[in-house]
C-alpha cells in the first residue's frame, strides 16, 4: 500500500452505506409510527339513553329517525321508509316552503356513527328546515329500541 498524504482517502476503500440504512430506517420506524390506524374522520360517540320522555306541545312537526338495524342505516321519516340520505333531502325539499317554519325531530340511535347524524343535520338544513332538535330514541319494552 502506498504511503498516503494527511488529508487523502485511499481509493480502494467503498462508501459506508450502514449509517445512511440506519437513517432510512429511523425515518421508515418514525412515519409508520406516528400515521394514523384509525379512520380519522369518524368520532366515537356515547350517545345517551333517555330514561324520561316529556312529551312536546301537540303541534305538527317532522320526525326523521334514524337506526342502525342489522348494521344497515334505516331513516325514516314520518314512519315513510327513506332508501338514503339523498332521498330524504328531495322529500324534505318537497316539504318545504311553508312548512319550513315547522319545527323537525330528528330521532338518532344510539348505535348511529356522529359523521352520519351531521349528515342528516345538512340535509334538513340544505332542504330549509333551520329549526330541529335531536332526541334519543325511547327503549321500547323488550330492551331494543
Amino acid at each position: 500500500m502506498a504511503k498516503l498524504k494527511r488529508h487523502e482517502i485511499p481509493e480502494n476503500d467503498s462508501i459506508n452505506m450502514t449509517p445512511m440504512m440506519d437513517v432510512i430506517f429511523q425515518l421508515l420506524v418514525f412515519f409508520v409510527l406516528s400515521s394514523s390506524i384509525t379512520k380519522p374522520t369518524q368520532i366515537e360517540l356515547q350517545l345517551p339513553d333517555s330514561t324520561s320522555g316529556v312529551k312536546s306541545a301537540n303541534e305538527e312537526r317532522l320526525v326523521i329517525t334514524y337506526r342502525m338495524k342489522d348494521a344497515q342505516p334505516e331513516i325514516t321519516l314520518n314512519s315513510q321508509v327513506m332508501t338514503s340520505l339523498d332521498k330524504l333531502g328531495e322529500a324534505l325539499k318537497q316539504m318545504s316552503g311553508p312548512a319550513a317554519k315547522q319545527p323537525v325531530d330528528i330521532q338518532i340511535d344510539k348505535a348511529v356513527p356522529y359523521q352520519d347524524v351531521v349528515a342528516v343535520m345538512d340535509a334538513v338544513r340544505d332542504a330549509g328546515f333551520p329549526k330541529f332538535s335531536l332526541l334519543t330514541l325511547a327503549k321500547s319494552r323488550t330492551g331494543t329500541p
